[in-house]
C-alpha cells in the first residue's frame, strides 16, 4: 500500500509540472546558595519546569497521534485523485467533438484536479514538517527534562545538607548553652568508658580546679598552634594519622557528630558550663550520654591527610577559654 501510494505522488508530482509548468537557561551555582529558603524556591522552579516538560511532552504525543491519522487520510484522498488526474491525462485527444462545451468542461476538471492534488500535497508536506518539528521539539524537551531532573536532584541533596548542617549548629549551641543532645539507651556503654558518680555540678567543681592539670588530647604531639574555627580560638595538635585522641578531663559526651569547620567532633560537659571541644575527628568510639575519665580515647585522628590534626576548644559556656594555661603549656 505504501508504495503504491508513493507511486501515485510521484505520478502527481509530475502530472503537476505538466500542469503548472513547474528557546536562555539560567545558571545556578549551588556553592553559593547558603539559605534554606533559596533553595526551596529554586527547587519549586525546577518543579514547574519539569512539570511544564512532562505536559508539553503528553501534548506533542497527541498532537502526533493526531497527524499520523490525518496523513493517513491525506494520502487516500491523494491516491485516489492522483489516479483519476493521470486517466484524464491519459485520456487522449481533447473532446473537440462534443463541442466547446465539452472542451471547457474537460479543462476544468483537469485543473481541479491539478489543484486537489496540488493541496493533497501540500498538506502531506505541511503535516511531515509538523511531525518533524514535533519531534525535534520532544527531543529537545527529554534533554530540558533530564537536565531539570538532575539539577532537582542536586537541589534536594543540597536542601538536605542546608538542614543538616543548621541542627548540627543548633545542636551545637545548644550543647555549649547546656542543653546537650538526647542519650542513647544505657547499654550503649562499652569498655574504656567509666560512669562518674555525683551530679555534673560537682564534676564542674572538680574540674575548675584542674586548670594547668588537663590531659593533653593527642599525647606525643610534637607540634602544637594556636588556631581557630568560625572565630573561636583554640590550639591545633599534629599527630599520626589514625592515632588516638583522649580525653581531656572526666566528663559526660553532650555531643558527637559532623558539624562545619569542626568537622567530626566530640564535645564533653564537665560540669559548671564547662565544656572541651575535640575537632577534626577521623573516627569517634563515643556516644553522646557516655561518661568518660581523664584519658579515655575519644575517637582517632584523621588518616586522609599527610598530618593528622585536632582541633581542641576549652569553653565555658559559649565563651572560648586559654587552651594553653588549661593545658599547662
Amino acid at each position: 500500500m505504501k508504495i503504491k501510494s508513493r507511486f501515485w505522488v510521484w505520478i502527481a508530482c509530475g502530472l503537476l509540472a505538466v500542469a503548472t509548468g513547474a528557546g536562555a537557561e539560567q545558571d545556578l551555582t549551588l556553592s553559593g546558595l547558603v539559605d534554606a529558603t533559596a533553595v526551596e524556591g529554586k527547587i519549586a522552579e525546577s518543579l514547574a519546569r519539569v512539570e511544564h516538560a512532562q505536559t508539553r511532552q503528553a501534548q506533542i504525543d497527541a498532537e502526533i497521534s493526531g497527524l499520523l491519522a490525518r496523513r493517513e487520510e491525506a494520502e487516500g484522498r491523494l491516491h485516489e485523485r492522483a489516479r483519476a488526474l493521470y486517466r484524464v491525462r491519459r485520456a487522449g485527444m481533447l473532446p473537440v467533438a462534443g463541442g466547446f462545451d465539452a472542451l471547457m468542461a474537460h479543462l476544468a476538471r483537469v485543473q481541479r484536479l491539478s489543484r486537489m492534488v496540488k493541496n493533497d500535497l501540500d498538506t502531506m508536506t505541511h503535516l511531515e514538517e509538523r511531525g518533524a518539528a514535533l519531534r525535534s521539539e520532544k527531543n529537545e524537551l527529554a534533554e530540558a527534562l533530564e537536565e531539570a531532573q538532575v539539577l532537582l536532584r542536586a537541589l534536594e541533596a543540597k536542601k538536605q545538607e542546608l538542614e543538616h548542617s543548621r541542627r548540627s549548629a543548633a545542636l551545637f549551641e545548644e550543647t555549649l548553652r547546656g542543653q546537650p543532645q538526647a542519650a542513647p539507651r544505657e547499654e550503649a556503654m562499652s569498655y574504656g568508658r567509666i560512669r562518674v558518680s555525683g551530679d555534673m555540678d560537682d564534676l564542674g567543681e572538680g574540674f575548675a580546679q584542674m586548670r594547668g592539670q588537663l590531659a593533653l588530647p593527642v599525647q606525643g604531639s610534637m607540634r602544637i598552634g594556636e588556631s581557630s574555627r568560625e572565630g573561636a580560638p583554640g590550639l591545633e595538635f599534629y599527630g599520626r594519622p589514625g592515632g588516638p585522641v583522649r580525653a581531656a578531663a572526666d566528663g559526660k559526651v553532650a555531643f558527637a557528630r559532623n558539624y562545619g569547620a569542626y568537622g567530626l567532633m566530640v564535645i564533653l560537659d564537665h560540669g559548671g558550663s564547662f565544656y572541651t571541644v575535640y575537632g577534626g575527628l577521623g573516627t569517634t568510639d563515643v556516644q553522646v550520654g557516655d561518661w568518660v575519665g581523664m584519658s579515655t580515647r575519644l575517637g582517632t585522628l584523621d588518616t586522609g591527610a599527610p598530618d593528622a590534626i585536632l582541633f581542641f576548644e576549652i569553653r565555658r559556656g559559649t565563651r572560648p577559654l586559654d587552651a594553653r594555661s588549661w593545658l599547662g603549656l
